[in-house]
């Protein structure tokens, strides 16, 4: 072989040179010659190098051993943590198993292998299952992986720890030194509980609560804390009767009567700490009839419809005591009636506050510092419910909603008799941090007058602290008589401990002042719930202070609801955190115990008539309420007898609906001991009560000349209101049960024939019976289009507003009139209110439209609809004659009539009454104009005589021959080109003389003189009434 090097041929002894460049090699075969490239003859060269290399036993360098890298060092040797979990392949090291190995050359600087020591001081009996693959020889990377056809099991085996070494490619190959690799097997959840009983079986006593019925238990076969243990029981069976605890404890939630249940086969299933869950398990249970003391025949829900008067409770019920009992010495029955569905009072829900206050009697004197948003500018920041106007409750966050109080709203100082009522909602109080500490509970100011600047003095106010209600009243310096008595102690604060300061539930709060009746509570009394606090040393104390002195440094004061004022610093603070209505301060006087009772009593409670019966040794007591009722004799018998004659009575005419709970507590006394029986709670339904008709009826059109609107007019002079809560007779029951079968056209035919019913006692001008206990607490007077109060307005009989106690507001759509009272006040009210008009030439016509509502708005009535209709003259020419002038006043006044018995013949919101008046009247008026002229053939001409001092307007109509045929033409041609229209019926005469009974003598002497032109100008003007 020849090498060749620039086109220079060289002998191998020359091969390795430094400078010398290699381009292309020649191989002499004998004879043949052949010139390879550099690369394809090393490929050449190197098969034969190998096996050459081998034939003669020679090989290559292999100096140094492996090094196996890690940052973990245990007994000076390197270490690697491994954890696998016992389903899984690969083992997680950490850190990552790799070696390096420092020969640069040959197949020395590889790493071909790891290799698993033997444990020659503990021999394994089974191969550890674990094989070391390289990933990359020339870095070393390896992993450990579970054998193929081995697996792990943390039950057998948990941990495993071996050594290795690492084994690089060289020829001989070299070890590196000993490293540990130690790896945890986790567990996995690969069994499931399992019960140790295939089924259960236990017995159970009617009527009796079990703490433990039965106790199941299952177990777990894996090994691991996570798993082996049972963290609870659940039953598959969906039975509320019945609950298991995460023991496996059962017990029943309820007692379970025999008659109802016989047995019950229930299954369970047990769920180890990893969510598996057990083959389900099957608890059977047998119920064992037993004799149990208590009530029977009482019903689950007892009915009651308004008006039905007392409902006996307890009818037929029977008390039942067992043998295994003792012989009673007493029993003792205690009833409560618990009307809890009710939010603020009994009738909160059927008339606003200021309607409560007005009918329990309570002193309009009263300042009311809640008032409506709408009526008073200074109380609209503050959140409302969606209530309606005057029963809003406000609602105070505690951070920084208050309210103040301007003094030409109230003035703010009081002195020694006041009174303090208001309905409060207030929870648990708590400090910033959400941590309840005695003494870091905040102030929470209800209402609090204080310095309006310069100091921080707090004259008066009333605050929650904790469980304590305070109130706060210093003496002022104008209410002390002398210098001496300044420096007197006197009482200035009041603390109660009560219950209900953090119930979060609604209580009315009364504070009766009376500082000059001073006693054992200082002349303070509080009333909550319309019942009196009796004071102790327990729950009350008085703390004393020095009267307030006069300073130059305060110039006014503040009156805030919701906070306080502090005027030092010019800031709120201890802010009020519930809810509020009807905050209400009495000056100079205080409320009536009897008031305050009144707006908290309810009209519904129990009753109970049979005193005079009672046997002796039997003892009967109501509370004030009569919602409690309490039975105590010696006998069953006796206590039976007594519990059937104890009704519930409501005596509201429209009573809220819905249930009642009523609980009956029963217990026995005998030799010495109390045997309590179980609560029994039945519920009392007061059933849906059909509303009332609620109709509001009259004239609905009102024609007036333009000049008349100025001087005013009574808009709704003939209203009526009607409210009935029963059919009108028996006989239009039966006819509504028949309508009650069809829907839609059925319920229309009942409107209108009720519509007929009322229009027909109108017009026959008598009045129906009217439910005197149907009270209306708001009526609404609507414009449209909108009032322009600069030149009209709706007009008030204030005065006789005031009699009545009612309140009224006005804006540009109309006006509202509220407070509850009878319907005569409010008819007699609705039909005094006047329109006028500054401007009547500009008007053409309005409507009005009219409706009540009753019950804080749970029923409305229709709505009665006014137009109002001005007519429009224009001004007439120099009359000719006076004639003119009075014939046609003559026919002006016929017309007006005519026209007034055509409106008051049309009812609002009667339209198929209309159809059949038209036709009655129709027929009416034929009849009445036959006999009109059989009568006027025989009528004599008569002389009309006016006015002695005009002695120009006086004729003889004998010579006046106007003939008229009113089923042909018209009387008179008018100036708007309208015609007049005949009324088309008329029932009765009284109708037209209604309505000009109030405007009739209005209309006669101010018209504008007009030119007629029926006639000649300054001629006689002569009809035939024979004609007519």
């Amino acid at each position: 072989m020849r090498l060749y090097g620039k086109d220079v041929l060289c002998d191998t002894g020359n091969l390795i040179r430094e400078d010398f460049n290699l381009q292309r090699i020649t191989f002499l075969f004998g004879q043949e010659q052949f010139n390879l490239s550099l690369d394809m003859a090393l490929f050449v060269l190197t098969i034969p190098l190998l096996l050459f290399s081998n034939a003669l036993g020679l090989s290559e360098h292999n100096l140094y051993r492996p090094v196996i890298w890690s940052k973990l060092i245990e007994h000076d040797k390197p270490a690697f943590h491994g954890m696998i979990k016992e389903n899984e392949r690969v083992v997680q090291l950490r850190p990552p198993l790799s070696a390096s190995d420092a020969d640069e050359e040959g197949g020395a600087r590889f790493i071909c292998n790891y290799v698993i020591l033997k444990n020659r001081r503990f021999p394994r009996a089974v191969p550890l299952p674990f094989d070391i693959v390289v990933r990359n020889k020339l870095t070393g990377e390896a992993e450990i992986r579970v054998r193929e056809g081995e697996s792990l099991d943390f039950e057998q085996h948990h941990a495993y720890k071996f050594g290795i070494v690492a084994e690089d490619c060289g020829s001989p190959p070299k070890q590196s030194t000993k490293a540990y690799v130690e790896i945890t097997v986790l567990d996995v959840n690969d069994h499931a509980p399992k019960f140790d009983n295939q089924s259960y079986f236990a017995y159970m006593e009617e009527a009796k609560m079990y703490d433990n019925i039965i106790q199941v238990h299952a177990s777990d076969g894996d090994r691991s804390k996570n798993f082996k243990e049972i963290c609870n029981y659940e039953l598959l069976s969906h039975n509320e009767l019945f609950e298991i605890s995460p023991e496996g404890v059962l017990r029943n939630k309820e007692p379970i009567e025999y008659k109802v249940h016989r047995n019950f086969i229930l299954e369970a299933v047990a769920v180890d700490c990893g969510g598996r869950r057990s083959v389900p398990v099957f608890i059977n249970l047998a119920m064992l009839e037993h004799c149990r003391s208590g009530w029977s025949g009482l019903p689950d829900v007892v009915h009651y419809r308004a008006g039905q008067g007392q409902k006996m409770l307890a009818k037929g019920a029977t008390l039942r005591l067992c043998e295994d009992d003792c012989q009673p010495a007493s029993v003792n029955v205690k009833l409560t009636l618990a009307n809890s569905h009710i939010g603020k009072g009994c009738d909160r829900d059927t008339y606003s506050i200021n309607s409560q206050r007005k009918l329990c009697g309570a002193s309009g004197d009263s300042n009311d510092l809640l008032p409506n948003p709408g009526s008073s500018g200074w109380s609209h920041n503050i959140p409302t419910d969606d209530g309606f106007e005057m029963d809003r409750i406000y609602s105070f966050d505690g951070e920084n909603t208050a309210l103040e109080v301007p003094l030409n709203a109230f003035n703010h100082t009081l002195h020694k008799r006041f009174t303090i009522s208001a309905w409060l909602r207030h929870g648990y109080s708590q400090t910033v941090f959400g941590r309840t500490s005695r003494a870091k509970l905040p102030k929470e100011h209800i209402v609090c007058m204080s310095d309006g600047d310069g100091m921080n003095r707090h004259h008066y106010s009333l605050y929650f602290h904790g469980e304590k209600l305070v109130l706060l009243l210093r003496k002022e310096a104008e209410d002390v008589s002398s210098l001496e008595e300044m420096q007197v102690f006197k009482p200035a604060e009041f603390r109660w401990r009560l219950t209900t300061t953090q119930d979060d539930a609604w209580h009315h709060y009364a504070l009766n002042v009376d500082l000059s009746d001073e006693d054992e509570d200082g002349g303070v009394r509080l009333y909550i719930d319309g019942k009196l606090v009796i004071t102790n040393d327990e729950n009350f104390e008085i703390i004393d202070d020095w009267p307030l002195h006069k300073t130059k440094r305060v110039h006014s004061t503040k009156l805030i609801v919701g906070a306080c004022w502090q005027g030092g610093e010019n800031t709120f603070s201890h802010y009020y955190k519930g809810y509020m209505a009807g905050l209400f301060i009495l000056k100079g006087k205080t409320e009536s115990e009897q008031v305050i009772r009144c707006l908290n009593n309810c009209k519904e409670n129990l009753d109970f008539h049979a005193i005079s019966d009672m046997s002796s040794g039997t003892s009967v007591s109501f509370n004030n309420d009569m919602t409690e009722f309490t039975i105590s004799s010696r006998t069953v018998e006796e206590v039976n007898r007594l519990m059937g004659q104890v009704a519930y009575i409501n005596a509201r005419s429209f009573p809220t609906p819905g249930y009642r709970n009523l609980t009956i507590e029963t217990s026995i006394i005998c030799e010495g001991q109390t045997i309590v029986l179980p609560l029994m709670e039945r519920r009392i339904l007061v059933e849906e009560q059909r509303e009332p008709m609620f109709i509001i009826t009259g004239y609905s059109n009102l024609t007036r000349m333009v000049y008349e609107f100025e001087l005013g007019l009574r808009v709704f002079h003939d209203i009526r209101i009607f409210a009935r809560s029963q059919p009108l007779d028996d006989k239009e029951d039966d006819e509504e049960g028949d309508m009650n079968v069809e829907e839609g056209g059925a319920s229309m035919i009942k409107a209108a024939k009720l519509a007929q019913k009322f229009s027909k006692k109108i017009m026959e001008q008598s009045t129906l019976p009217k439910d005197e206990s149907f009270l209306i607490d708001e009526c609404h007077v609507i414009a449209d289009p909108p009032l322009n109060l600069f030149i009209e307005h709706l007009s008030m009989p204030s005065e006789l507003m005031e009699t009545h106690g009612l309140e009224w507001t006005e804006t540009n759509t109309g006006v509202v009139i509220r407070n509850a009272d009878t319907i005569p006040n409010y008819e007699n009210v609705i039909r005094n209110i006047h329109y006028y008009h500054n401007k009547p030439e500009n008007l053409a016509n309005r409507t009005l439209t009219l409706y009540c509502s009753s019950q804080n708005q749970r029923f409305t009535s229709t709505k009665f609809i006014e137009r109002l209709v001005a007519v429009h003259q224009a001004p007439a020419p120099a009359r000719s004659a006076n004639i003119q002038r009075d014939t046609h006043e003559a026919h002006q006044r016929l017309t007006q009539s005519k026209a007034d018995v055509v409106h008051a013949a049309a009812s609002s919101s009667l339209g198929m009454v209309a159809i059949i008046v038209v036709c009655v009247g129709f027929l009416l008026f034929m009849i009445v104009l036959g006999v009109f002229r059989i009568h006027a053939a025989h009528r004599r001409t008569q002389t009309v005589r006016v006015d002695h001092d005009n002695p120009d307007m006086e004729w003889d109509n004998s010579e006046l021959n106007i003939t008229i045929n009113p089923l042909d033409k018209e009387m008179f041609e008018y100036e708007d080109g309208a015609a007049p229209t005949f009324p088309e019926d008329s029932d009765s005469e009284e109708e037209e003389s209604s309505m000009q009974g109030d405007y009739g003598d209005s209309t006669e002497d101010d018209e504008p003189p007009a030119a007629g032109k029926g006639g000649p100008a300054g001629g006689e003007l002569e009809w035939d009434n024979t004609s007519f």
